[in-house]
């Protein structure tokens, strides 16, 4: 009965699933905060098998990025790179072994995911690891054999000198540019003054738990619990919101908070246990709670009797993704960092 239930939900959104995928719409201008170097010459050599089949819907989103500016060719495995490849993806860095299989930890050795790929111009060519994984930890062994290793959820302790931030991403970008271009071209009404609709399975329940407990015992208006629904309705949903939470996952963030951003949104949550590209700042591009969320009532009370700084949050906020977290930004940081390499 629940598989008929959501097929049925499917089909209401069948619309969203038929539009044709475009690019994330943006509100900022990237040429002006992310201006492109001299790209001629330049050619990406991509892999044409993926160590993680799953992440072909993160990995084709980041090379459709890429070959909006430069060619993008493909190629096979190279041998150097068979062992990590075959096992899944980079291998878990000596120092955190033993804390696999533990809460917010890679499940096997080889669960940090990523990908190898070369830019090359000309004669000249550096090898550059893409990791998307979840996890804020660097894959040392890779690490040692690029020259340069983008990092989707970057530790805030030390990292290598070759390792740079790249940006974090939403999981479903094309459904995510069309309920973008429609808040772009009319107002939404904001019906929902907090909102937080949670997955059951992280290792990070106790926590979701406990925020949805404390929301639905406060007198806030509040829309969700645990449990998800089809991907649009979210979506739509996430245009309605005054206010979206987020909290932890299988890492420390979660693509609630790239979305949220998307959509206009504020976001609230405790400060991320990672950085970004640009500093996430309280105040100014979302609002933190305690590590523990225990105060995320009293945090959305404040906000929900000022509106001006909501709306300057907000706004805030979705520059932040554009910046941030949008595929055009993703690409743009690793052709400037490449290309400053190569030349």
């Amino acid at each position: 009965m629940g598989r008929l239930r959501r097929l049925t939900q499917h089909a209401r959104y069948l619309g969203w699933y038929l539009s044709s995928t475009s690019e994330i719409p943006l509100c900022s201008d990237l040429d002006e905060c992310l201006p492109l170097p001299d790209l001629s010459g330049i050619q990406i050599v991509w892999p044409d098998r993926y160590s993680w089949l799953p992440g072909s819907s993160c990995l084709d989103v980041m090379r459709n990025a890429l070959q909006v500016f430069v060619p993008v060719v493909s190629q096979g495995v190279l041998e150097v790179d068979r062992k990590w490849h075959e096992r899944g993806g980079f291998p878990v860095p000596p120092d955190a072994v033993q804390a696999i299989g533990t809460p917010r930890n890679p499940k096997d050795a080889n669960d940090i995911r990523g990908e190898i790929f070369e830019v090359r111009r000309g004669s000249r060519r550096i090898r550059c690891a893409y990791d998307y994984s979840d996890f804020p930890m660097v894959s040392s062994e890779i690490a040692a054999k690029a020259d340069l290793y983008f990092k989707c959820v970057t530790p805030k302790n030390q990292i290598p000198a070759n390792v740079a931030c790249a940006g974090y991403f939403p999981s479903r970008p094309g459904l995510l540019a069309r309920a973008r271009s429609v808040i772009f071209k009319r107002a939404v009404t904001k019906n929902i003054d907090v909102y937080a609709r949670f997955g059951t399975w992280t290792d990070s329940q106790n926590i979701r738990e406990q925020l949805v407990r404390r929301m639905a015992n406060s007198s806030v208006g509040f829309r969700g619990g645990l449990g998800t629904v089809v991907f649009p309705a979210y979506l739509t949903e996430l245009m309605q919101a005054r206010i979206a939470l987020d909290a932890p996952g299988q890492g420390p963030i979660t693509y609630r908070l790239p979305e949220a951003m998307a959509l206009g949104a504020v976001i609230v949550c405790a400060p991320p246990a990672c950085v970004f590209p640009e500093s996430l700042d309280d105040g100014v591009h979302y609002a933190a709670t305690k590590a523990d969320g225990g105060d995320v009532v009293q945090v959305c009370e404040r906000l929900l009797k000022d509106r001006d700084r909501m709306a300057k949050i907000a706004s805030n906020g979705m520059k932040y993704f554009d910046r941030n977290f949008s595929p055009q930004s993703r690409a743009r940081r690793i052709l400037r960092q490449a290309i400053q390499l190569i030349n």
